[in-house]
């Protein structure tokens, strides 16, 4: 089994079948699960999934040119 290095960062998957807002708010629980479900931050979750989501949307829409 290959071990993860510990500074490398986790792969962002994405369900495409899910809406955009879908896709951040997955993407916004998995932070606060990374965080240990620490409350209190979820704006701060939220804006960085949405950043995150919207640039693996970009570096796809990129990749189909």
């Amino acid at each position: 089994m290959k071990k993860k290095s510990p500074n490398s960062a986790p792969v962002l998957r994405v369900d495409e079948t899910a809406s955009l807002e879908e896709q951040i708010a997955q993407r916004a629980h998995e932070l606060w699960h990374q965080r240990g479900r620490e409350h209190g931050h979820d704006l701060i979750d939220w804006l960085r999934a949405e950043r995150e989501i919207n640039e693996w949307h970009q570096q796809k829409a990129r990749h189909l040119r």
